[in-house]
């Protein structure tokens, strides 16, 4: 059905979007944070630590940011959709657990999987997800673009053509099934779906009317388009006065930007598409910093050698903060960093995206404080405004099971999230102050008792609200969120325990994710406190909860030590957008950096796509999944070593615990092609208790070698 046939008074007639694109560094976004009434801007990131570098990007520049609204594609979503994503989307176990359930039915259409993954299909249910998203990435779905796969497929060699149709035929059974058997959105790309269609459906109205002070929507970030968001994205351009951007990096910008017109075109949302390029980095890879390389025999010794550098920097008086180890995957280097750092007396702060952000204990928190902000601030986070609360906000601590202070077991907390939904359907979907929610509960008329109980339930979280919304000291902190979650300790984690299984599995994760929210909470405050200090925020709920977020992505390391220094550790990826005078890149070795391509569909399928084959009627009217390249690699060390500003070391074994030799990554040769290097006799000078660090690297690290330990 086209926008002219869907009763909509006013539908565009051509539907073309308009997008620009900017590949390489963001300065463009960052210049566009400045002082104003309201939020302009819409930033989508889609990672958690993407938001917190901007963030701090920010405030090294010194730039407020109040004309700047940051938030998640699945954000958009429930704002967009609120109806459609009443309690946002399954996040991945609780998926899989779905899937298996799916997979084990013989009722379902799932036969064509099985020739690819054998009879037991339940048994394979991580890689049926992964071919899942990968299409999902790529199309948007089984039923979406699905000329431009079967243009694909049918190129293919027999093989690989009989296992690609093998799996779209049977994902597309699997994915009516999870639609139909989940309570809520199956996928944040579902969320995003739903929101799409709602533009196009409301002809822009949908956007507008959640985003009506918006001017500019930008996505940055990301070295991967899923189609789903960019089906939102187009329909956003095509459907509203919108400016649209996409702020894209330089390893995978320039093929993401060549193919949009066509994805787009090829998409549900649009018509035509005109992408603008305004501007392009090449990419340049080799540093504008000193480079030494540094080669150790195995992986521990590396992290030695590793950290003896970072020892030697801040002997030397360089700040903690002024240098930081990236690892293409800090997973593998962890364990022996830490060791390292151990024998030096140095502590590790490990940046990375950890899951208990998806917890419900964090996510409670987290929700709370958003809704304090929104009461004190107002929906769009700016001081001193009226303080609307948006429905997605009132209604978040509700998805995380929010339960009062003084809440008893065994009672009606937490809420049944259908009796929760229900009221929230019936009420308007505009934002409002404390007061006019309290209005609209007062005219709601309950369809039962459950809602009755439901509508009780949001005036108590309200009148919690009201209570809590002022300007918190840091010891407000501590004194607002903890019992909040004793509450959940004490009324919730018993209901999960008799909702569980056998294996008591969801029992134990909630578990664990109280007692780590419970640690990140005994930090909070006094971070919070520094922070303001500082000046780098005002006192206010907003702040918190970004001192929440800053500590939740931090891993816990060493926490006994509560006022020991600490070295940052980050995965590549989570460099972006950083900036420090020093960075100690480790891992250079070949199929660990870069990583080698790989994919739940068929190499020739993958190949295929990226590669465009078929034009834009085949694989260019397709996205590209990150991990089937090393353009996305190419990402991740641009970010990694275009975040030193004084020097740079590179390290990397040459033997793995197996005992096979590690071959140099290649990407040595572009980033340090006429680099010193420091191996045999120097590396065991660096290492040595009464170390002398090498001239090479004394020259990256600054000053003399005399005088070291």
């Amino acid at each position: 059905m086209t926008d002219a046939d869907s009763g909509f008074p006013g539908s565009r007639d051509d539907r073309t979007a308009s997008l620009t694109v900017h590949v390489g560094e963001p300065e463009e976004l960052l210049d566009r944070a400045t002082r104003r009434a309201g939020a302009t801007d819409l930033v989508l990131t889609p990672e958690r630590l993407h938001r917190r570098n901007l963030k701090r990007a920010l405030a090294e520049r010194s730039r407020p940011r109040s004309s700047l609204r940051l938030v998640s594609p699945g954000d958009v979503a429930g704002a967009v959709a609120p109806r459609a994503a009443d309690r946002g989307a399954l996040d991945r176990a609780d998926r899989l657990r779905l899937l298996e359930r799916v997979l084990d039915d013989e009722s379902v259409a799932s036969d064509p999987l099985r020739t690819i993954f054998g009879g037991e299909l339940a048994a394979h249910v991580e890689r049926v997800e992964a071919a899942r998203e990968e299409l999902t990435t790529v199309a948007g779905g089984t039923s979406a673009r699905r000329d431009a796969l079967e243009a694909v497929a049918d190129a293919l060699p027999p093989t690989a053509a009989r296992e690609t149709r093998a799996l779209l035929d049977g994902l597309d059974g699997i994915d009516a099934a999870l639609a139909e058997r989940a309570s809520r959105a199956v996928s944040t790309a579902a969320a995003l779906h739903a929101a799409r269609e709602a533009v196009t459906r409301s002809d822009g109205a949908a956007w507008t009317d959640a985003y009506s002070g918006i001017e500019r929507v930008s996505l940055a970030g990301v070295s991967t388009v899923g189609s789903p968001l960019l089906d939102l994205l187009g329909a956003v351009a095509a459907h509203t006065d919108t400016d649209v951007r996409l702020f894209l990096r330089a390893g995978t910008g320039p093929r993401v930007a060549e193919r949009l017109a066509s994805r787009l075109t090829a998409g549900p949302a649009v018509d035509a598409a005109d992408v603008t390029v305004a501007e392009t980095t090449t990419g340049r890879l080799e540093p504008d910093v000193p480079v030494a390389e540094i080669v150790a025999p195995t992986r521990r010794e590396e992290a030695r050698a590793a950290m003896a550098a970072v020892d030697a920097l801040l002997e030397r008086g360089v700040a903690l903060a002024d240098v930081a180890v990236v690892a293409r995957d800090v997973d593998r280097y962890e364990r022996a960093l830490t060791r390292a750092a151990g024998e030096y007396g140095r502590h590790l702060s490990v940046w990375t995206q950890l899951a208990v952000g998806e917890t419900r204990p964090y996510r409670v928190l987290d929700a709370c404080a958003t809704l304090l902000a929104a009461a004190e601030n107002g929906d769009d986070g700016e001081r001193g405004t009226a303080g609307d609360i948006a429905p997605a906000a009132l209604f978040a601590p509700f998805d995380a099971e929010w339960v009062p202070p003084d809440a008893d077991p065994g009672g009606v907390w937490p809420l049944d999230h259908g009796d929760v939904a229900a009221v929230r359907r019936a009420l308007a979907d505009e934002a409002g102050t404390v007061e006019a929610w309290r209005r609209r509960l007062d005219a709601f008329e309950p369809g039962g008792d459950g809602e009755a109980v439901a509508r009780a339930g949001v005036r108590r979280l309200l009148a919690w609200v009201e209570t809590h919304a002022s300007t918190p000291r840091p010891a407000d902190v501590e004194a607002t969120l903890r019992p909040l979650l004793d509450a959940h300790e004490r009324v919730v984690l018993p209901a999960v325990l008799d909702a569980d299984g056998p294996g008591l599995g969801a029992t134990s994760r909630n578990a664990r994710a109280l007692s780590r929210s419970r640690k990140l909470l005994d930090e909070a405050p006094a971070k919070y406190g520094d922070w303001r200090e500082r000046g780098h925020v005002e006192a206010s709920w907003e702040a918190v909860a970004d001192v929440l977020d800053a500590v939740v992505t931090t891993r816990p390391g060493r926490r006994e030590h509560d006022n020991a220094e600490r070295i940052d550790v980050l995965d590549a990826t989570d460099a972006w957008l950083r900036s420090m005078p020093y960075v100690v890149a480790v891992g250079f070795v070949d199929g660990e950096w870069p990583e080698r391509p790989r994919g739940a569909f068929p190499p020739a399928f993958r190949d295929a796509v990226v590669a465009g084959d078929g034009g834009p009627r085949g694989g260019a009217a397709l996205g590209v999944r990150g991990a089937w390249t090393e353009a996305r690699e190419r990402d991740h060390l641009a970010d990694a070593v275009g975040a030193a500003s004084a020097g740079l070391v590179c390290t990397r074994f040459t033997t793995d615990a197996g005992g096979v030799t590690a071959h140099r990554s290649p990407f040595l040769d572009a980033v340090a092609p006429d680099a010193p290097t420091i191996e045999g006799d120097d590396l065991a000078a660096l290492l040595a208790a009464d170390r002398r660090v090498p001239d090479a690297l004394a020259d990256v690290l600054g000053g003399s070698a005399e005088g070291e330990r």
